[in-house]
C-alpha cells in the first residue's frame, strides 16, 4: 500500500508537468522528451537495484526507448519555441512517471491489486487539493460540457485498466525492461491517428513502428 500511496504522489506530478508542458503547444517536443525519459528512469533503477535480465531483453529495452524518439519525431519541432521551462517541465513529467514505474513495481506479486488501490486513492485526494488551490472556477466550467466529462471518465478508465496490467507484467518480469515497453504509448498514439484520424505518418514514424515491435519481441525472450 506504501509503494502505491508514494507512486500515487509520483504519477501525480508527472499529469501535472506533462499538460502544463502540452499547454504550450510545444508538443512536439515535450511528447518525446517525456516518454524516452520515463522509459530511461526506470530501466537504469531497475539494474541499479540488482536486476539482471537477459541480454536480448535489454536490447529490447534499448530499442523500445530509440522506437518512442522515431514515432515521436513526426511533428514540426523546427517551428516551435522551445524554452528551458517547456524542456523543464517535459523532464520533470518524465522523471515523475519513470519513478511511478519504478516504485509500483516494487510493490511484489504478494500485493496484488492492492498498490492500484492506494496509487489512484492518493493521486486523486492530491489532485483535489490541487485543484482548491487553483480555484475550482474553472474546473465547474469543464464539468458543463458533457463530451469533455465523459472523455475524462474513457480515459480514466482506460489509465486504471493500464496501470492494472503494469502491475501484473511487473510481478511476474524486470522493472528494467517492463517499464520501458510499457513507456511505448506512443506508438499505439500513432497507430491509432493513422487509423481514425488518416493522418500521414513519416517514413521514420512508420520505422519506429516496427522497431517497436521488435522491441516487444526481444523484451518478452
Amino acid at each position: 500500500m506504501l509503494w502505491g500511496a508514494v507512486a500515487g504522489v509520483a504519477s501525480l506530478v508527472g499529469v501535472v508537468a506533462l499538460n502544463l508542458g502540452l499547454a504550450s503547444a510545444a508538443m512536439a517536443t515535450v511528447a518525446p522528451v517525456a516518454a524516452v525519459t520515463a522509459a530511461l528512469v526506470p530501466m537504469i533503477g531497475g539494474l541499479l537495484l540488482g536486476e539482471r535480465p537477459a541480454f536480448a531483453a535489454i536490447m529490447g529495452a534499448v530499442a523500445a526507448v530509440l522506437a518512442i524518439v522515431m514515432v515521436s519525431s513526426g511533428g514540426n519541432p523546427g517551428g516551435e519555441l522551445i524554452r528551458v521551462q517547456v524542456v523543464g517541465l517535459a523532464l520533470i513529467s518524465g522523471v515523475a512517471f519513470g519513478l511511478f514505474f519504478l516504485l509500483l513495481g516494487q510493490a511484489g506479486p504478494e500485493a496484488g491489486m492492492w498498490p492500484l488501490i492506494a496509487d489512484k486513492m492518493t493521486s486523486v485526494a492530491l489532485g483535489l487539493i490541487v485543484l482548491q488551490r487553483v480555484g475550482m472556477s474553472s474546473l465547474n466550467a469543464v464539468l458543463k460540457v458533457r463530451q469533455v466529462v465523459m472523455l475524462a471518465v474513457l480515459a480514466g478508465a482506460f489509465d486504471t485498466v493500464a496501470t492494472a496490467l503494469y502491475l501484473l507484467s511487473a510481478h511476474s518480469g524486470h522493472v528494467s525492461i517492463v517499464a520501458p515497453v510499457a513507456a511505448l504509448y506512443p506508438a499505439s498514439t500513432v497507430a491509432l491517428a493513422l487509423v481514425f484520424n488518416r493522418e500521414r505518418l513519416q517514413p521514420i514514424q512508420f520505422a519506429g513502428l516496427g522497431l517497436a515491435g521488435v522491441a516487444l519481441v526481444l523484451a518478452a525472450t
